[in-house]
């Protein structure tokens, strides 16, 4: 369980996804854990201020409410801060989507195929310039498998926008509890400009207000472009997480 926390239910909802697609989630006690399916996936997190860290832990990730004193006992640990999220919501409300341009449509994965081509997509809108063929060639095995595994999840949504019936972005979501999580949002470089996530965005709000979901929420790296485009579509601030690592 989490502490009484107002926002604990957009952390709920983040686990849950960390849980279905990047490894298996442990609660033990006093602390949460996630053993990633790759090494670099996996965490660490404290629910109570006096939980020990284990010896074997290498990444720790801190909530709002993980109180002042973790930082320094960190550091005291040969932790050093590697990363920040930042956790965003907004209401859900009914409202009309704008007409999507033509040749551009917005599908659900329904397929093996499906999948593939929504992984494909999504690692080609998040790769890096210096990332290697061989980075990701792994990437997009381990996206399609974490698709496939999930798309038939009634809890999980997988959206392609195809712009003359070629994957050009993608998103997710999860669902808990009246929350909708959007993740994995992903535009191929040569699609960008268009729109085209906020098309995706449109689809997700209408699906999630037919459910009858009350928040969406999201997370990004604080102090961004795509921070500020959220912001800017009606998202706002709530908490940040910060991750450790040794």
């Amino acid at each position: 369980m989490f502490p009484d926390y107002a926002d604990s239910a957009l952390a709920e909802n983040h686990f849950a996804f960390m849980g279905a697609q990047r490894g298996v989630l442990h609660r033990k006690g006093a602390a949460i854990e996630l053993a990633g399916r790759a090494d670099f996936l996996s965490w660490w997190a404290p629910l109570m201020p006096d939980t020990e860290v284990p010896p074997e832990v290498t990444t720790v990730r801190l909530f709002s409410w993980s109180d002042e004193s973790w930082p320094p006992r960190l550091a005291d640990l040969g932790f050093r801060l590697s990363s920040e999220l930042s956790y965003l919501d907004a209401p859900v409300r009914p409202g009309a989507a704008a007409a999507l341009p033509g040749g551009v449509t917005v599908d659900v994965v329904a397929s093996d195929a499906d999948a593939d081509a929504f992984a494909a997509a999504q690692t080609a809108g998040f790769a890096e310039p210096g990332d290697s063929e061989e980075d990701l060639a792994w990437w997009r095995q381990f996206l399609a498998e974490e698709a496939r595994g999930n798309y038939a999840d009634p809890a999980q949504t997988f959206y392609v926008l195809r712009s003359g019936g070629v994957p050009a972005a993608v998103a997710l979501t999860v669902v808990t509890d009246g929350v909708c999580g959007v993740y994995a949002v992903a535009t191929r470089p040569e699609f960008r400009r268009r729109g085209y996530a906020a098309r995706l965005l449109d689809r997700i709000r209408a699906d999630a207000y037919a459910r009858g979901d009350e928040r969406l929420t999201l997370q990004v790296e604080p102090d961004t472009v795509a921070e500020r485009i959220y912001l800017a579509a009606g998202f706002e601030p709530r908490f940040r997480s910060t991750l450790y690592s040794r």
